[in-house]
C-alpha cells in the first residue's frame, strides 16, 4: 500500500496541510492518507488551474438554475428537479475526489450522478415514470415494474436521447464502480530491483497525463449533465440573461481548455473527450 503524493518532491509540512483540530484528533497511522489526499488536491488546483476555474465556473452555473427554478410553476416538473439536485450533489463530491487524486472512486459517484440525471430526465418526458419511481419500496410488482422502467434496456429507456451520457456511463461502470482491472490498473504500481518485485497500490494520486486527461473528461461530462438541464427546464432558465451570460462565457473557456489539453498532451479529437485508457505506471 502507498499513500506517497503525486505533487512536487518537496512535500509541505504537515502544519501546512492540516489544522490543529485534525492533527489532534486523526490517528497518525490515517493521517497520512488523509494529508496526501489534501496535498493532491491543492497540488491539482495548482497544476491544472484552468481546469480548477471550470469546474468552479460551471458549478456556479449549476447554482444559478436552481436558484431560478426554486419557485415551482409546473407541479410535474418539481420532483425530477429533485433528482437533479442529487445529481449536483455527487457530482461536487466526485469532483473533489477527482481533484484529489481519488480518480477510481471519483468516477464511480459521477456514474452515479448520470444515472439520477437519466431518471430525472425520462421522468419530465414521461410523468407516469414518477410513480412507478416512487412506488419503487411497495411491493414485488412494484418493484419489477420498476426495474422494467428505469433498470432494464437503458439506452433505449432511460438515456434515450442521452447517448454521450450513456456511453460515459458504461465507461464510468468499468473504470470506477464495477470490481474490474480498468477500475484499478491506474493507481497500481510495481517497482523492481536486482533483488524482488515490490508492489504498491497508489490510495491517491495516479501519473500526471492520465490525472489531466481523466479530470477534463469527468468536467466535460459535469456540463453534459447540466446542459440537460438547462435543456429539460429550457422555458424557465431561457429567461435568464445572466445565466445565459454565464453559460455562454463557459462555453469559451471549456473551449480554449479544450485546445490547450490537446495541445499540451498531445490527444487528438475524440480521444479528448474520452475517459483515457487506464495503464499500469511504471515509475
Amino acid at each position: 500500500m502507498s499513500t506517497a503524493p503525486a505533487g512536487p518532491e518537496k512535500a509541505p509540512k504537515e502544519t501546512e496541510l492540516l489544522v490543529k483540530f485534525e492533527t489532534e484528533n486523526i490517528p497518525p497511522e490515517y493521517r497520512e492518507y488523509y494529508a496526501t489526499k489534501r496535498q493532491n488536491f491543492f497540488a491539482s488546483i495548482q497544476t491544472f488551474p484552468e481546469m480548477w476555474r471550470y469546474y468552479i465556473l460551471l458549478d456556479k452555473i449549476w447554482m444559478r438554475e436552481f436558484g431560478d427554478l426554486g419557485t415551482a410553476r409546473d407541479p410535474e416538473k418539481m420532483f425530477p428537479l429533485m433528482l437533479y439536485f442529487n445529481a449536483h450533489a455527487k457530482m461536487r463530491i466526485a469532483m473533489e475526489l477527482a481533484f484529489s487524486g481519488c480518480m477510481a472512486e471519483a468516477r464511480s459517484i459521477l456514474r452515479d450522478a448520470i444515472e439520477f440525471v437519466a431518471h430525472a430526465h425520462a421522468m419530465l418526458k414521461d410523468a407516469e415514470l414518477q410513480k412507478i419511481w416512487l412506488s419503487k419500496n411497495d411491493d414485488k410488482a412494484a418493484l419489477e415494474e420498476f426495474k422494467d422502467a428505469f433498470e432494464r434496456h437503458k439506452q433505449a429507456g432511460i438515456f434515450k436521447g442521452l447517448d454521450e451520457l450513456h456511453r460515459v456511463w458504461g465507461q464510468l461502470s468499468e473504470t470506477g464502480s464495477h470490481a474490474t482491472l480498468n477500475a484499478m490498473c491506474d493507481r497500481f504500481v510495481y517497482v523492481t530491483s536486482d533483488e524482488h518485485i515490490e508492489f504498491r497500490l497508489n490510495y491517491a494520486g495516479l501519473e500526471l497525463r492520465t490525472w489531466a486527461l481523466s479530470l477534463f473528461s469527468m468536467l466535460l461530462t459535469s456540463f453534459t449533465m447540466e446542459q440537460t438541464l438547462f435543456n429539460d427546464y429550457d422555458d424557465r432558465l431561457k429567461l435568464d440573461d445572466e445565466l445565459r451570460r454565464m453559460r455562454n462565457e463557459f462555453e469559451i473557456s471549456k473551449e480554449r481548455v479544450r485546445e490547450k489539453m490537446k495541445s499540451q498532451y498531445n490527444v487528438q479529437p475524440p480521444s479528448v473527450i474520452q475517459v483515457p485508457r487506464p495503464l499500469i505506471f511504471r515509475p
